[in-house]
């Protein structure tokens, strides 16, 4: 098998649209809800390239990384 059909994806709910960041204002940040995996119902903020709602449900390779704060 290849690497990337062992690899595992997360569900997580888009909960609160933080604001555009990127030099173009092409990126998203949100904040999401882990919905499964080890780090269920935790809470982290992703950035999101391309269109993205309030509910949407986000597939995460990795819930470790967090995006750095909108100043």
């Amino acid at each position: 098998m290849s690497k990337t059909s062992e690899e595992k994806v997360i569900p997580a709910e888009v909960i609160q649209i933080v604001g555009r960041t990127g030099i173009a204002g092409e990126v998203i940040q949100v904040r999401v809800r882990v919905l499964d995996g080890k780090d269920k119902g935790r809470i982290l903020t992703r950035n999101v390239k391309g269109s993205v709602r309030m509910n949407d449900i986000l597939m995460l390779r990795k819930t470790e990384r967090e995006a750095r704060k909108i100043k």
